[in-house]
């Protein structure tokens, strides 16, 4: 057999079989990956026996314990070894039929729409503690960046940057920024509205509101590793954005808040985080007027995660205003 093609069947054979170990659910699709294996019209495809199985498997459990996000990885080698196999269809030690690719097609679709929903599911874990909206509009003058900074020192687990001043260019050099140092720390980094940005700045979400792109538009920009969170203003909203995928949840305003032009809308009150959290299995990020004096009740109400712009942002010393608030957030969980 031609080395390059053996080469490729044989990364062919082993990706799938390591889709079979991580993509276990749901039961369907495990069954179409293992058919599309055993399919394959090579010995090295076939069955293993229980002990070589069972072998294997310990050896790719063994590979990390991030595991979704080997799976997607898994997904994606697969596809672009089939769709080299698939432009060597003329070469005789390539013999898959035609109809195994079509096959392919959409059982990998499905496989990489799996993965990337447990790879997010693993993500949103870390969408916890203070969450702080940077927005030039809102920083006092300030970089973005430095806020940034120092809120991370701080103990922020989640930045998002809003800028409605600055064009494309020059929101996507301060994305890329944010994205490094959110990484440094071990935060999370969304960026506001623009899909397009968020994707090419490798930041590690989107935050939309109710009148942006939609989250099914949002997300064909987007990795599959990419979160999506989305604002929702009362439970009808918010059991809406579930229902479209969103990886969190957040609800607002909690409080009276004039910041970002949003004096105009009307305080939910923290019952709402209770009424919220009750009914949808997704992080909650709680957001509107909560400072110092108010966030134990966000938190006591069943709040994830705890959003602030002015209690941070408008401080004389960001880092010990995030501080103060992550004191007391954890002093609130327990």
């Amino acid at each position: 057999m031609n080395p390059y093609v053996s080469a490729q069947i044989a990364l062919l054979v082993e990706g799938l079989r390591l889709l079979e170990t991580y993509v276990t659910a749901p039961q369907a699709l495990h069954a179409d990956i293992r058919m599309m294996r055993e399919s394959l019209p090579f010995p090295s495809a076939q069955e293993l026996s229980r002990d070589e199985a069972t072998l294997l498997r310990q050896r790719h459990v063994e590979l990390t314990d991030d595991q979704p996000a080997l799976a997607l990885d898994a997904v994606q080698a697969v596809r672009a070894t089939a769709t080299t196999l698939s432009s060597l269809q003329e070469h005789p030690d390539a013999a898959i039929d035609t109809s195994w690719f079509r096959r392919a097609r959409l059982v990998l679709h499905r496989a990489e729409q799996q993965a990337g929903a447990d790879v997010r599911t693993f993500m949103t874990r870390h969408v916890t503690g203070i969450y702080v909206i940077v927005d030039p509009e809102a920083t006092q003058g300030r970089p973005v960046a430095e806020v940034a900074r120092a809120t991370l020192a701080g103990g922020a687990r989640v930045i998002q940057l809003r800028d409605k001043l600055n064009d494309k260019r020059v929101v996507l050099e301060q994305a890329k920024v944010v994205t490094e140092m959110c990484d440094e720390h071990d935060a999370l980094f969304f960026m506001n509205d623009d899909a397009d940005v968020a994707q090419a700045s490798n930041a590690h979400g989107l935050h939309i509101g109710q009148t942006d792109l939609p989250t099914e538009e949002s997300r064909k920009v987007l990795d599959q590793r990419q979160l999506i969170g989305r604002s929702n203003n009362g439970l009808g909203q918010a059991l809406e954005s579930h229902a479209q995928g969103v990886d969190y949840i957040a609800v607002g305003a909690i409080y009276a808040t004039s910041t970002m032009g949003k004096s105009g809308r009307t305080a939910l009150g923290p019952e709402a985080i209770t009424e919220v959290k009750q009914a949808v299995p997704r992080p909650i990020v709680a957001i509107g007027g909560i400072g110092g004096s108010n966030i134990v009740d966000v938190v006591e109400a069943g709040a994830d995660c705890v959003c602030v712009v002015s209690a941070v942002t408008f401080a004389d010393d960001p880092e010990a205003a995030t501080r103060e608030l992550v004191r007391l957030f954890e002093s609130a969980s327990g």
